[in-house]
């Protein structure tokens, strides 16, 4: 029997992988899919990343917790554990943790590249992978057809609906975002041309992560003791911040240490976005601080620089038969630790509608209308969430309610409220489930094909 849709995935990260094991999952073989990958093979950059009660719950529905959970530093349960601790650090004297975070499961830390090799692992026999496949356009038909997806090899190919997977430099965003913007200008409305426009690329937060694995056991021999090996940690000042935390089973640190220039964000980077850079430039900046955070950061041996980019606020995830998914959708800052959540729940939502039995080729619009209806306000929210945070760990932004007592942050009162602000914005992440969102996506589709729900 012939596949009721061919869908094609640009991008083979963390959100493209996690769609194809859903609609696996919930569409078998009505659903042919495709992921093209620029690169040789399957990869990930960066190092860790933590993942939340939310995402925890998609990782089990798919059944992959046994396998990542033997990943983290301890196997996940529900149990309220330390999700991270949070210091001042910024100034010569010791300083003591101010607030420990507490959550289900805690943090469940891992390595990008263990979750990724899951993934690949778990894809279904009759996946189909193309390797070297950089996409460089793509046109569709103005009604019904196919997409046809153009890549830098010469080579063509076609699907019913594309879905770009493809990072925070999406090609998918950059082309659908220069023909809405083209298209509104072909209407006489400039204004709305040029805010389109600011969306084809993202842009710079004025924030550069220098990012570093350090070795646990090597690392201990040089700082006995030291609370980073094994808490996840916070280290908080003025326009730059530390975050550290365990990863691989515990056997490594991702040590990721912030620096910003507020006032460059939106401005245009100097130079790549991503760079090798000597140790140095990743001490340096942390050279006043606190001995504990100080001996962290001298643990390093290598660094890369990162500049940290987002995509705020954008107005459509869809045009027509073409879908935005994980970071091409809502890049942000890693401030809260849920880009990669976010690119699995789209993943989740977005597979549970192509798979449903409603959707084919006649309802797919439909489908992506829900999609977006649901996905994106809850992908721009976090986006927002995650920046407005990360102002706040660097002391350049007061919570309503540190300013309404008149304290100020950095007294003990003003501690008291800033916890309260860091566990009020982190607590997305365990307050509700996105199987709340599949519901709502559900009832919104079959109201919308005229079908009531069982």
């Amino acid at each position: 029997m012939a596949p009721k849709l061919k869908v094609a995935i640009c991008g083979g990260g963390i959100g493209g992988l996690t769609l194809a094991l859903v609609l696996d999952k919930y569409a078998g073989d009505s659903i042919k899919v495709d992921v093209y990958e620029a690169k040789s093979g399957f990869s990930e950059i960066g190092a860790g990343l933590s993942i939340w009660k939310r995402t925890w719950s998609i990782i089990k529905t798919l059944g992959l917790e046994r396998s990542l959970g033997e990943m983290a530093v301890t196997f996940p349960d529900e149990t309220p554990k330390l999700g991270f601790g949070f210091k001042k650090s910024d100034q010569a004297e010791q300083s003591e943790n101010f607030y420990r975070m507490i959550s289900p499961y805690g943090s469940i830390t891992v390595h990008r590249a263990d979750m990724l090799k899951i993934l690949v692992d778990n894809l279904p026999k009759g996946f189909h992978a193309h390797f070297n496949k950089r996409l460089v356009a793509y046109t569709q038909p103005e009604r019904e057809g196919s997409v046809t997806l153009r890549f830098a090899d010469g080579t063509t190919a076609q699907a019913d609906l594309l879905i770009g997977a493809d990072g925070v430099n999406s090609t998918t965003r950059e082309i659908m975002y220069t023909d809405f913007a083209e298209s509104a200008m072909r209407a006489g409305n400039m204004d709305e041309a040029m805010r389109l426009k600011q969306h084809i690329s993202a842009s710079w937060t004025g924030t550069y992560a220098y990012r570093s694995l350090l070795n646990v056991e090597k690392f201990l021999e040089f700082a006995p003791g030291h609370q980073a090996a094994t808490v996840p940690l916070f280290y908080l000042g003025k326009d730059r911040h530390i975050v550290s935390y365990p990863i691989s089973r515990g056997k490594l640190i991702n040590l990721i240490g912030f620096v910003s220039f507020p006032e460059s964000e939106g401005q245009n980077l100097d130079g790549p976005s991503v760079v090798e850079v000597p140790k140095e430039d990743m001490i340096n900046p942390f050279s006043a601080w606190e001995p504990e955070a100080r001996t962290l950061m001298e643990g390093v041996e290598k660094s890369s620089r990162w500049a940290i980019c987002h995509v705020r606020n954008l107005p459509k995830y869809v045009s027509g038969r073409v879908v935005l998914l994980g970071d091409s959708a809502h890049a942000m800052t890693t401030h809260i630790g849920a880009g990669a959540g976010q690119a699995i729940e789209d993943a989740y939502v977005l597979g549970r509608l192509l798979s449903d039995n409603l959707s084919n080729k006649s309802t797919l619009d439909s489908a992506l209308r829900v999609y977006d209806s649901v996905r994106r306000p809850i992908g721009n929210f976090v986006v927002e969430h995650s920046r407005t945070i990360g102002l706040a760990y660097e002391f350049n932004y007061v919570p309503d309610a540190i300013r309404a007592a008149g304290v100020d942050m950095g007294s003990p009162k003003g501690f008291d409220l800033l916890s309260d602000f860091i566990y009020d914005t982190w607590s997305f992440h365990w307050k509700s489930m996105p199987e709340e969102d599949w519901l709502r996506a559900e009832q919104m589709l079959r109201s919308m094909l005229s079908e009531p729900t069982n």
